[in-house]
């Protein structure tokens, strides 16, 4: 389990989370949302134990993974070296995670000439090493292709039946698509925790990058080189990935045209 209780932290003498309570006793993914600068970064960080609470209690029951945005890869050394240096200090099977990511091309190149994408899949790979309680993902899917990122969310979802997950995002859709409960930050504040079941929104903008005109295929505009398509559940966006896929249209970003975040906090 894992318990916040009146938990306030920060830098130094700069109070960025203030007095959040919260308990999480069952599996599950569950999603910080909040916009940039709110307190997600810090949360995570508190719960880590990289900064101690100004003030509150945490309590915490198991080991703890904690992903981070900085990703913390030695960048002289190979991705194989990498992989084997902390499998040799945490233990796990090099093997099975170069297989899980799709890093069998990579293995050779120094982690200083990978582009942030392939970073983030080391990194996240260099989490699935060994198996732990408690797994704090900084927003995991950033910098990476869509197809990518609906596989790292795959195999959290598959994680979360057995492990809690907590997953910062700024991402409704992405939420949605595979969080059980959502936890709003705002100002520093934990504004609500609620099942996302219970997040209601009319409707999502999203745009999409792809190889080819998708005016063809889907219902919608183009805004700029963005496709921009409405829809009422961010679960048909993974329909459309598949779809689009399938027709071998190759995508290369997909973002949300008008944040749905915003009407949470109003």
């Amino acid at each position: 389990m894992l318990g916040l209780y009146d938990v306030s932290s920060g830098y130094g003498k700069k109070i960025v989370l203030q007095d959040i309570s919260f308990e999480i006793k069952e599996s599950g993914v569950y999603i910080v949302l909040g916009r940039n600068g709110s307190g997600k970064t810090t949360l995570l960080r508190t719960i880590a134990g990289i900064l101690k609470p100004i003030k509150g209690k945490i309590v915490k029951e198991g080991s703890i993974a904690y992903l981070s945005h900085s990703l913390a890869l030695p960048n002289e050394m190979t991705v194989k070296e990498t992989l084997e240096f902390f499998s040799s200090i945490l233990g796990g099977d090099v093997n099975n995670v170069v297989e899980k990511f799709d890093l069998k091309d990579l293995l050779e190149k120094r982690i200083v000439d990978l582009s942030q994408g392939q970073k983030k899949r080391v990194s996240i790979a260099k989490i699935f090493l060994k198996d732990y309680d408690i797994y704090l993902f900084d927003e995991p899917t950033e910098n990476l292709d869509p197809i990518t990122a609906s596989k790292i969310r795959e195999e959290i979802v598959s994680l979360s039946k057995s492990k809690i997950v907590i997953y910062t995002s700024h991402n409704l859709y992405e939420a949605r698509d595979i969080g059980k409960y959502v936890l709003v930050i705002d100002g520093g504040r934990l504004k609500f925790f609620k099942p996302i079941s219970e997040i209601r929104l009319k409707e999502y903008k999203i745009g999409i990058r792809a190889s080819q005109d998708l005016s063809k295929i889907l219902k919608g505009e183009y805004q700029g080189e963005y496709f921009v398509i409405t829809v009422d559940d961010s679960s048909k966006v993974n329909q459309i990935i598949q779809e689009l896929s399938s027709k071998n249209i190759q995508i290369y970003e997909i973002k949300e045209m008008k944040n749905p975040l915003e009407d949470l906090l109003k």
